[in-house]
């Protein structure tokens, strides 16, 4: 079963800020592979245009996983589901939790906002449901 951890946002920094670092520092840093779960096709192409320009001194290669078995392999991917056959680690952005079959670890970030926050919780118990024990950090600028 994949490790789970949360990171709360308890200061002035965006989820989308820190989405995109953790993508740099887990797929470039530890050279792990890494896939971005989002929502829905906007939210891909937004995640997409922020990881060109979150920092102008830096980028994460990155592509858009389409579905398909063999897709190009980046060091990032985004998508709507993680592939049943991926291993590494998914920076899960959606709503709901991800069934880590494959997974080595799973990343979730929690929001500074009330609805943010009750979104987490559900996560964070149906984590513990698939008899995993998320651990959380608490994250500021």
């Amino acid at each position: 079963m994949a490790q789970v951890s949360f990171y709360v946002i308890a200061g002035p920094l965006s989820v989308e800020t820190l989405a995109c670092r953790l993508c740099r520092r887990v797929a470039i840093g530890a050279q792990t592979p890494l896939f971005v779960r989002l929502a829905t096709v906007d939210a891909i192409a937004v995640f997409d245009q922020l990881l060109w320009s979150f920092e102008a001194d830096s980028f994460v290669p990155h592509a858009i996983h389409d579905g398909t078995p063999n897709a190009t392999y980046a060091p990032v991917q985004l998508g709507l589901a993680v592939p049943p056959d991926f291993a590494g680690c998914c920076l899960n952005l959606a709503d709901d939790a991800v069934i880590a079959q494959t997974l080595t670890r799973v990343l979730e970030i929690i929001g500074p906002d009330d609805a943010a926050r009750t979104s987490g919780r559900t996560r964070f118990r149906a984590y513990r449901q698939q008899g995993v024990a998320p651990e959380t950090h608490t994250v500021s600028a």
